[in-house]
């Protein structure tokens, strides 16, 4: 295996993007730049400086109609989730290059390569309904965590014993509650949607109305779909979305390593 450089896996990561963005175009099937992706564009253009991910939202009706159509038009790129595959550890969708690995550092290995995430958008019958599905998000996020060298000894023993807790309980149970709860309500005639399938969905919830229509941002030298009204989006995450938090905190989140393989 090969290593793959940090410009070498934004790289990958846009040509997914541009095949994802270029398969939605051509089967009219909505997507928007989501989180640090769509604040990159708005602050900086591109990457957030000290970001190295890509993420999107689609609208539930679009995001079924993508699992089920995508793997059928591209050689390189296959979109995985737990509905395609049983053996999938994660709530969304990603689309992944093959040809290339990624190894988690805190987290139980998927076998996938360099990807994007996919958020689905749902629609919102009330505030319980984003708790349950916040609180259900992070029991996978716990059941997927592993034990790290760097963990201190408070946070090891919580995580010990929340594994314990939940040991009964199977991750394909917990995917298959979270669908259920979060596709209730009909995405298209629903006054407020939410990212069902994130650990903070509680606060994730935005109208509707500004992901009725969609504005073209640049990202990287191209441009791609934003929700029409970014600034409520964005204030609704961020807040003061366009000051730069202080300097300690400009670093990465992620702890992965990708590779070439094969």
């Amino acid at each position: 295996m090969r290593e793959i450089s940090t410009e070498e896996l934004k790289r990958i990561q846009i040509e997914i993007l541009d095949d994802v963005a270029d398969f939605c175009q051509r089967h009219n099937l909505r997507y928007y730049l989501a989180y640090g992706t769509l604040l990159g564009a708005i602050r900086h253009k591109g990457y957030i400086p000290w970001d190295d991910d890509i993420d999107i939202h689609m609208p539930r009706p679009d995001y079924e109609k993508f699992l089920e159509l995508y793997n059928g038009s591209d050689g390189i790129n296959r979109v995985v989730s737990h509905e395609l595959d049983k053996k999938y550890r994660v709530a969304f969708a990603k689309v992944y290059r093959k040809g290339t690995l990624v190894k988690e550092f805190h987290f139980k290995q998927d076998v996938f390569g360099v990807y994007i995430d996919i958020f689905p958008l749902d629609g919102l019958k009330d505030g319980e309904q984003a708790l349950q599905c916040g609180e259900i998000r992070r029991y996978m996020h716990v059941k997927n965590s592993i034990f790290t060298s760097s963990m201190g000894v408070m946070r090891r023993m919580r995580l010990a014993l929340t594994k314990a807790i939940l040991l009964p309980v199977t991750l394909r149970s917990l995917q298959k509650r979270i669908k259920r709860i979060a596709t209730q309500c009909s995405y298209d005639s629903s006054g407020r949607v939410y990212s069902s399938y994130s650990r903070l969905a509680a606060r994730e919830t935005f109208p509707r109305a500004i992901f009725d229509s969609y504005r073209m941002v640049p990202f990287e030298g191209k441009e791609y779909r934003a929700p029409m009204d970014c600034d409520c989006y964005l204030r609704a995450l961020y807040g003061n979305y366009m000051a730069l938090p202080p300097k300690e905190e400009q670093i990465s989140t992620h702890n992965s390593q990708a590779y070439y393989v094969g």
